[in-house]
């Protein structure tokens, strides 16, 4: 079983780089990558963790990069780069810095004045603690656990994390819309960033992005040559739209990748289809021996200058 999409809490993850690995070994993850958004923090934190007393299986390095394009926000997931390349990107260092606490403090706040209009309610004391805490996760969270607020909830489709900021936070149709894409990377600039790091480019979670026309997006990005793969398993996919990608990868030489795209404990790391199947490593093996791994399955760490200092 593998997992190469996780996130810790160097970005908008629930867990830290050593409570990931423990949780990976428990669960018997054989490959896993850590993918904090715009962020290589946790490869940092390995140096302080005895990793071989605690995780035997093989750590690759990946991030998930934000990329935006026609007003809509999507991420590219890349698997070994050489970091210290990547760490010098603009991307990176931006994404190294968390949004800070006033920042999201003011979203916080448009987000429940538009509460107030559509009468959900929420808890009076909800605020933001730290500088990884995101409004949208924040609220969303909130909103979810107040039991009058289901039916209005279920009536506009938010269920969770990501139905709220895929199809709220992020679509300008809402009410709950914040235009973030304001300084953001394109497309262009985050695979070259990838790719001159020496890393491969993978479409993060294509279904979850709610497109009229997947097809032609995904032939747009093919024919500029903009990925390697596609990421095929994902929590979010069901059994059709996985067999869906994994035929268009094979159509278009695309490879293919897979990861829970774990935040919380309620995404089981190492599966995907809403947490029922196990992604076996023989999705990624046309590829995978190809990556220098971080720390390799005989419990060594691979403590190079350009991945771990």
């Amino acid at each position: 079983m593998i997992d190469l999409h996780v996130h810790t809490t160097n970005s908008d993850g629930d867990y830290t780089t050593l409570d990931t690995l423990i949780e990976a070994e428990k669960q018997g993850i054989e490959i896993l990558s850590i993918t904090d958004h715009n962020n290589i923090s946790a490869y940092d934190d390995l140096k302080n963790i005895p990793v071989e007393e605690i995780f035997t299986g093989t750590i690759i390095p990946g991030t998930e990069l934000e990329f935006s394009k026609d007003g809509k926000l999507f991420d590219m997931l890349g698997y070994g780069m050489n970091l210290d390349l990547l760490r010098n990107t603009e991307i990176i260092k931006e994404g190294m810095v968390h949004s800070t606490i006033e920042d999201e403090t003011n979203i916080l706040n448009k987000l429940k004045l538009v509460c107030d209009k559509l009468n959900i309610k929420y808890s009076k004391n909800l605020s933001i603690e730290s500088a990884n805490n995101m409004a949208n996760d924040v609220l969303v969270d909130d909103i979810l656990s107040i039991e009058d607020n289901k039916n209005k909830l279920d009536e506009l489709g938010i269920y969770d994390r990501t139905s709220f900021y895929r199809e709220h936070f992020c679509e300008p149709t809402s009410p709950f819309y914040i235009d973030e894409t304001e300084g953001t990377f394109d497309v262009f600039y985050v695979s070259k960033a990838i790719h001159d790091a020496g890393g491969k480019t993978f479409l993060a979670h294509p279904f979850v992005y709610k497109l009229p026309n997947l097809k032609e997006f995904l032939d747009w990005l093919v024919s500029n040559k903009l990925i390697d793969g596609i990421e095929c398993e994902h929590r979010k996919h069901t059994e059709d739209e996985i067999k869906w990608i994994k035929e268009y990868c094979d159509l278009n030489g695309l490879l293919k990748s897979g990861g829970s795209d774990r935040h919380t404990d309620k995404h089981l790391i190492g599966h995907s289809c809403n947490n029922e199947k196990e992604i076996d490593k023989s999705l990624v093996k046309e590829w995978i021996n190809d990556i220098q791994p971080i720390y390799n399955s005989n419990n060594t760490i691979e403590r190079k200058p350009s991945n771990i200092r």
